[in-house]
């Protein structure tokens, strides 16, 4: 485990709210977010982390779900990038990606600190810890692949943030990335701001007292008192962060623009799935309305259900590539056909599994744990009938035909994804 450690200011307080950054100003608010995030370490370590013996299935599945179910898009050996690694994100990318090299960076030190531990204890060889922040790397088409989840919009300008990234990328390599979603985030950013007028604005006993001691029913006040006995980083991270912007799909879109990106797919992450809400389409009871949300091209699509679905739209997660990538970009619908065309078989296999001490630390299972863990919630009939031989569209059809277009994106989505490792290509 490597560590390499690059002297930086130490901040006067982040950069006023709209202002644009000059890069030294950057440089302070990253600080100001690292000894935020040292003092309040969250999110704090999972309870369960888990290699899968075939170096290879986590790779191809993040290749289905960009749509290329040859298994292509993730070179063996990869070179992967975490900025804002935090304290679990890049130990949990380097045991789903164990050919690759994962390099994370970030500002907090206690974050580094707790994950270079946890990955000694894991055996995690193929991690190098970095005290970086995204506007002091200098990275230039170096990573394959980076993941970048809740960290920009933690920033006064999170489209330079944007641009590191890109610079970072290789040509025909992927980001990775979660802004948080507008329709989200009303009720706390409302409250942030008010702490900050009150001075108070870190001032975790105060926050708790005042949430405690609201006398009015509104929706920042059922959300804050549902949670104002939450532990103390959780509540921190959500309600009193120094600093964060929010988005729509059509913001991620400009910014991305802005930055030499493009929107590629739509990421469905575990955190989505816990929510039941992963899917960009409307589900109308009219078939007419649907089959017309379904025809638009996918931005507007996305950007409609960011809209009308509002505070149940999905997470503003998506991958991004290149506008000048040499891979040819596909569409939600050539994806969809692609995953009709391909030739299928079950997942199955084993994982290693490490569970979190009480005591802290982590203690490995005495044996494997299958996978997938459990059958899918949906399309079982689907993954029974799949035999390695036939492409999916000759088993739909067996099955008694190939279902309309949104429920094969919705089959696809459920079965082929690594948030749901049911099916992989032969």
């Amino acid at each position: 485990m490597s560590h390499s450690t690059v002297p930086a200011p130490r901040p006067a307080g982040p950069a006023p709210r709209g202002a644009r950054a000059t890069p030294a100003e950057h440089v302070e608010h990253e600080r100001a977010i690292g000894d935020f995030y040292s003092e309040f370490p969250y999110p704090w370590h999972v309870t369960r982390l888990a290699r899968a013996d075939d170096p290879t299935l986590h790779p191809a599945l993040v290749s289905q779900e960009l749509g290329d179910f040859t298994g292509g898009r993730m070179p063996p050996g990869a070179r992967i990038w975490v900025p804002g690694c935090g304290v679990n994100q890049a130990l949990i990318m380097a045991l789903r990606f164990p050919s690759a090299t994962v390099v994370g960076s970030d500002v907090s030190e206690e974050s580094l600190r707790m994950c270079g531990a946890a990955a000694e204890q894991v055996g995690a060889s193929n991690l190098v810890l970095r005290d970086e922040g995204i506007t002091q790397a200098s990275y230039r088409e170096e990573f394959d692949y980076i993941a970048c989840t809740g960290v920009i919009h933690h920033c006064p300008n999170p489209g330079t943030l944007l641009e590191r990234l890109g610079a970072a990328l290789k040509p025909s390599g992927v980001v990775e990335l979660m802004v948080y979603n507008t329709f989200h985030r009303r009720e706390i950013t409302a409250f942030q701001e008010a702490m900050r007028l009150i001075g108070r604005d870190q001032d975790l006993w105060y926050a708790k007292r005042l949430a405690a001691a609201f006398r009015t029913d509104n929706l920042l006040t059922r959300q804050i008192q549902a949670e104002v006995e939450d532990p103390d980083v959780q509540f921190a991270d959500t309600w009193l962060n120094p600093y964060e912007q929010t988005y729509t799909v059509a913001d991620l879109d400009g910014l991305a623009g802005r930055a030499g990106l493009e929107l590629e797919a739509p990421c469905v992450s575990a955190v989505a799935r816990s929510l039941e809400s992963f899917m960009w389409e409307v589900p109308v009871a009219d078939d007419r309305i649907r089959r017309q949300f379904h025809a638009l091209d996918d931005l507007t699509r996305w950007r409609v259900s960011n809209l009308l679905l509002m505070d149940r739209s999905p997470l503003v997660w998506f991958y991004l590539r290149r506008a000048d990538s040499p891979i040819p970009a596909t569409t939600e619908a050539e994806r969809d056909e692609r995953f009709l065309d391909a030739v299928m078989t079950r997942v199955s296999g084993t994982e290693r599994v490490w569970l979190l001490e009480r005591a802290g630390g982590y203690r490995p299972l005495d044996r494997p744990a299958d996978l997938p863990a459990g059958r899918p919630a949906e399309f079982q009939e689907v993954v029974d009938a799949v035999d390695g031989r036939r492409p999916v569209r000759e088993v739909l059809e067996g099955l008694g035909g190939v279902p309309r277009p949104w429920t094969v994106r919705r089959m696809r989505t459920m079965l082929t994804t690594p948030t749901f490792p049911h099916l992989r290509a032969v």
